[in-house]
């Protein structure tokens, strides 16, 4: 990673608009420049659905066969950096 790179790119974010404010014009990040920078398969059917915070852990196994130890500051989701630490596949 170049942190300075990744600083500049947090400076530059916008929470209202749900983009990056640059001095060439407002850029958007789209499913496919996820796909491209995370090398995760985007084809198939979204995986979605009501989850409870109780039964989370549950349906993440059920769906990729593992689950991130549950965390304290953490009710639902699963940490991209474990799922790529643990998932070579989708």
């Amino acid at each position: 990673l170049v942190h300075t790179a990744l600083t500049a790119l947090v400076d530059r974010w916008r929470p209202e608009t749900h983009s990056f404010h640059l001095p060439c014009g407002e850029m958007t990040v789209t499913l496919e420049d996820f796909a491209m920078i995370t090398a995760l398969p985007i084809k198939g059917h979204a995986l979605i659905g009501p989850v409870d915070r109780k039964n989370w852990p549950d349906r993440v196994t059920t769906l990729i066969g593992d689950c991130p130890p549950i965390k304290s500051n953490r009710t639902s989701g699963v940490a991209l950096p474990w799922l790529l630490d643990h998932r070579d596949e989708c």
